[in-house]
């Protein structure tokens, strides 16, 4: 969606674009200010009513004042649901009495298939590669498909009943750059299902709580990162479940560089609303993970300043 019009020295006024839910991430760029035609911000409210940069006097202004605020586009990854405000404003010494602008504002998310790509059985170091679909499905970006590292994970779906807690340790190795958790995708609709993350001194005594997902739905998410080597405790309540029971899609996963990687070579490009393409993933696998675990990675569709507007899963079931 995009509108236009003319802002006067020192004024500002206000856009509002509706966000709707599940959306990967959400654009704003702005046309407007330069030498003799303006110095013009414009400045982002989530729907809750809170400014998600800075307000100074001098942040975030075309042509710049100073900082390293992007001042014509600027991009959140998984945007709150609802209504934003975006506002323009012309800075109070504004080389010009008013100044035209323009602001466009754009829903971005983009798919990967297979998801997941699954290899059944890759020999520890050997690359495996295959190749992933991808399509730009809303406003156009730039930027391209990439891998990450890969992680030793736990998958399932669980049946947990109402006010019912379960638990999950997870033995985390040196080295692990994150630790994430992950729940959601219930059978009862309406269940509310909590996420508590703790790090462990002993088997027996898990209570230093490292994060915590606790909103009125079941979709919830933890992510730790960099976590000292040890084991951790997840643990799932079953808040409220009006079903009586439900089951839920549980994955525990911690990334380390000693399991191995996802690349691509695939280069940031504009990627026009509807566009497809493919490229080639490479996956390669150093070390098994622990009995009853496989590896995860994924491939991101990330744009060019890295936020993450699609994403893959790839599942590596068994290493020889």
């Amino acid at each position: 969606m995009a509108t236009s019009g003319t802002i006067g020295r020192n004024q500002t006024t206000s856009h509002f674009f509706a966000v709707p839910a599940g959306t990967p991430a959400f654009k704003v760029d702005m046309a407007a200010g330069g030498t003799e035609a303006g110095q013009v911000r414009f400045l982002r409210f989530h729907p809750y009513g809170v400014g998600i940069e800075s307000n100074s006097t001098i942040n975030c202004y075309n042509p710049p004042v100073s900082g390293t605020c992007n001042p014509t586009s600027r991009t959140v990854a998984n945007p709150q649901a609802g209504v934003w405000e975006v506002t323009v404003e012309a800075r109070r010494t504004s080389d010009t009495v008013t100044a035209p602008y323009s602001i466009t504002a754009s829903v971005l998310g983009a798919s990967v298939t297979p998801n997941p790509l699954t290899v059944e059985t890759a020999t520890a170091g050997t690359p495996v590669t295959k190749d992933v679909a991808l399509e730009n499905l809303f406003g156009a970006f730039t930027g391209s498909a990439v891998g990450t590292t890969l992680g030793s994970a736990k998958r399932g779906t669980p049946t947990i009943a109402n006010a019912a807690v379960q638990t999950y340790d997870v033995d985390v190795t040196a080295g692990s750059t994150s630790l994430r958790a992950t729940i959601g995708g219930t059978s009862d609709p309406a269940a509310d299902l909590d996420l508590y993350v703790y790090r462990c001194a002993s088997p027996s005594v898990c209570e230093t709580l490292v994060g915590q997902a606790a909103d009125g739905d079941s979709e919830e998410s933890v992510t730790v990162a960099n976590p000292a080597a040890g084991t951790y405790r997840v643990v799932v309540d079953g808040y409220a479940v009006p079903a009586g029971t439900t089951t839920y899609q549980y994955v525990d996963v911690f990334t380390n560089p000693a399991f191995g990687a996802v690349t691509t070579t695939d280069t940031n490009e504009v990627r026009p609303a509807g566009l497809s393409w493919t490229t080639p993933a490479t996956v390669t696998a150093k070390l098994a993970p622990a009995d009853g675990r496989v590896l995860l990675g994924n491939v991101h569709v990330r744009t060019d300043a890295k936020v993450l507007v699609g994403s893959g899963d790839v599942v590596v079931e068994q290493v020889g």
